[in-house]
């Protein structure tokens, strides 16, 4: 029986030492996340679609990823490339592999991804529109393993054939099929892994990286500006849902951005915010504090800005950003204690310190309430102040002076 005991006590104090490293063992992984890299054209470990039937294909594009990394709006001009010759994604084809009885189980974990009902695949993917990532792109990818999407934070190479949302977000691999969410952490917390197939490809750079944000779900993106894969500085306008035979060219590369650029309002934004939007366009921001025109203004919100919104500015110009300090509320004031004054002689009949005989204060307020913030602490009638009364300098026994007071299907070509 004490050997049972003893066997107990053990087993809680590991138990509680485990507890104990837990929160350490937690911190030191936050850092970083996981992210398999999915090379071009590599083939899916468990795919929904199998790559052989030929839902899509990757395209091979050359030089070194488009933008500059980080998060990226999903209706950001030259963030997804087009081509209208090759087929890079059959929708129609995708719509009939999922509503196929055999792949049932399929389709409800698909749906399942998506958020959708089985019923509304369809109706879903008809929306979708076919684009080329021109940057390596992180998402949350999933597998279908043992009946299940099976999800896992993936890095997508550029060229990869994907299917985007009227949000801008990618949501399938064109070519197996399988379903993509967004990438729930910041770029720079991705540790990205190259293994087997997926191995490390030439025009990997890490700043390069950049995750797709959607747009608000009140602005959905009516049309994407892509660039033309085929055609050297050239663009195409692809409308939304559409599968490239609507695409119109455009007069500009949409990736080549102008030199000047018009400078949004952001104040009344949080600071945060408003550094985004106007880095996203290209600007150096500084920030500077500063009271509100009102109560209302909250610490962290932009007051004002320099230059104006609307004025046209080159890129990489500085926006300076007045923001509301944080601490004491805007319009209120800190209170502060008396100034110190030297003490002047008994016979001027003064107290510089506080209030005499005749109720003077030189330091603030009189037994009245009177604020003599705005009176001449060394100037009272006579060269002192009366018992009864003080003129200018002050109040007297309530009484002051008026000089002493202050006061946002088919089949498919892409």
């Amino acid at each position: 029986m004490r050997q049972l005991r003893g066997i107990r006590r053990g087993v809680a104090a590991l138990t509680a030492i485990l507890i104990g490293l837990a929160p350490m063992t937690t911190g030191c992984s936050v850092g970083k996340v996981g992210v398999k890299a999915v090379a071009r054209g590599a083939p899916a470990a468990a795919p929904f679609f199998e790559e052989a039937l030929g839902l899509g294909a990757d395209i091979l594009l050359d030089g070194a990823p488009a933008l500059e990394g980080g998060t990226k709006q999903g209706d950001k001009p030259g963030l997804y490339g087009g081509s209208r010759k090759s087929r890079s994604c059959l929708k129609g084809k995708l719509v009939r592999f999922l509503k196929d009885p055999a792949n049932h189980r399929k389709a409800l974990e698909w749906a399942k991804v998506q958020g959708i009902d089985v019923h509304e695949i369809e109706k879903f993917v008809k929306k979708l529109t076919p684009v080329v990532l021109r940057n390596d792109t992180l998402v949350k990818n999933h597998d279908f393993k043992k009946g299940k999407a099976e999800a896992f934070d993936a890095l997508l190479e550029a060229g990869i054939a994907v299917l985007v949302d009227m949000y801008g977000r990618p949501v399938v691999k064109c070519s197996c099929g399988n379903p993509l969410g967004v990438f729930a952490y910041d770029v720079d917390r991705a540790d990205v892994h190259f293994e087997g197939t997926n191995k490390k490809w030439k025009a990997y750079e890490k700043e390069k990286v950049v995750k797709v944000e959607p747009v608000p779900e009140e602005r959905p993106v009516t049309a994407y500006e892509l660039v033309d894969v085929d055609r050297k500085g050239a663009g195409l306008e692809r409308p939304a849902g559409t599968d490239g035979a609507e695409d119109e060219p455009l007069p500009d590369d949409p990736d080549a951005e102008p030199a000047e650029a018009g400078i949004p309002d952001v104040t009344g934004k949080p600071v945060q915010e408003a550094t985004r939007i106007l880095e996203d366009l290209g600007f150096e921001v500084r920030t500077t504090e500063g009271d509100g025109p009102s109560d209302s203004a909250g610490p962290g919100t932009v007051l004002e800005q320099s230059p104006a919104a609307g004025e046209q500015v080159a890129r990489g110009s500085t926006v300076t950003l007045t923001v509301a300090r944080s601490g004491t509320p805007s319009g209120t004031e800190s209170p502060s204690s008396s100034p110190s004054v030297p003490p002047t002689d008994d016979s001027a009949g003064t107290d510089a310190g506080g209030t005499d005989a005749g109720g003077t204060d030189a330091g603030g307020t009189d037994a009245g309430g009177a604020d003599v913030g705005g009176a001449d602490a060394g100037t009272s009638e006579g060269g002192g102040a009366d018992a009864g009364a003080s003129e200018g300098g002050g109040a007297a026994n309530g009484a002051a002076d008026s000089d002493g007071s202050s006061g946002g299907t088919g089949d498919d070509q892409a």
